[in-house]
């Protein structure tokens, strides 16, 4: 694992070659910009590399991963505990081994949260749940990319578009540790206590917009480790994705697509895939 750099050391030194993760992508005629997103954020990440904000200036219509005021309804709410939650026909402790449950709550004893609270969590909604007391505690407290530019797409009367339903997204994180439980909360544990070394360095590839790093740091062993996970979350909704995309591709408007950083680089990221098609894919400087 890469050390992090102290920001006095990090303001000393060159940028790399890179910018931001913002790309235009062009068959000639019709253009669609693609930027990729980290979806919580601290203060401190604003504001957001210029790139981002020329691709918003330049583009009719915003594209996200999927419809982001639907996420906050009440409706959506309720069908996420019905499917994250064992409600009362079940507990984590049927999924999961003792020795598991012993990791969680010292873990989260560390954290002052009482095991307690974690028992009727599926191990999807474990992991998701752990993640966010770690960014809490990073001070990662703002909004993200996607949903900063939402907001502003609102005021702006920008047109919008979704690549899958709200639900289609839910299914798609339901079935994360699917089949092999135990052995998904275990890495999800291991996993948030490297978060805070491993932080910075993430950022700083997303605002570099060095794909190869940015994989080899947070994905390569994801995938070596749980290809099942990684094909379910990524691979498969890239490709389902990519026929909306070509489609865009084929309208006059210009649109500014944002998703999650992790769709866009490896071997069947978005930026593969594209090229594959025959677009021209250019990082923006």
């Amino acid at each position: 694992m890469r050390r992090i750099a102290s920001l006095a050391l990090a303001s000393l030194l060159a940028l790399p070659a890179y910018s931001a993760s913002v790309w235009k992508v062009s068959d000639g005629e019709n253009t669609m910009y693609l930027g990729g997103t980290l979806h919580i954020l601290s203060p401190q990440d604003y504001p957001l590399p210029e790139e981002y904000k020329t691709a918003y200036s330049q583009s009719d219509a915003l594209v996200f991963e999927t419809d982001i005021a639907a996420l906050s309804t009440p409706e959506f709410a309720q069908k996420s505990l019905q499917m994250l939650t064992y409600g009362e026909g079940g507990s984590l402790k049927d999924d999961v081994s003792d020795d598991t449950l012993k990791q969680l709550e010292t873990h989260l004893a560390a954290r002052g949260v009482p095991v307690d609270r974690f028992m009727n969590l599926r191990p999807a909604l474990v992991g998701i749940s752990l993640s966010m007391i770690e960014f809490q505690r990073l001070g990662l407290t703002s909004q993200g990319v996607d949903k900063y530019y939402y907001t502003l797409g609102m005021g702006d009367g920008k047109a919008m578009h979704y690549l899958e339903s709200p639900e289609q997204q839910l299914t798609f994180i339901s079935k994360m540790g699917e089949g092999n439980e135990d052995a998904y909360v275990s890495y999800a544990i291991e996993d948030v206590k490297r978060m805070p070394e491993m932080l910075g360095d993430l950022k700083d590839d997303w605002r570099e917009g060095d794909m190869a790093s940015f994989y080899a740091l947070s994905m390569e062993e994801f995938a070596d480790e749980y290809p099942d996970i990684y094909d379910l979350l990524l691979t498969s909704r890239n490709n389902n994705w990519m026929p909306v995309l070509t489609d865009l591709m084929t309208t006059p408007e210009t649109e500014f697509v944002l998703v999650g950083a992790m769709h866009i680089p490896g071997d069947t990221g978005l930026i593969t895939q594209l090229k594959a098609k025959g677009y021209s894919v250019e990082q923006m400087k």
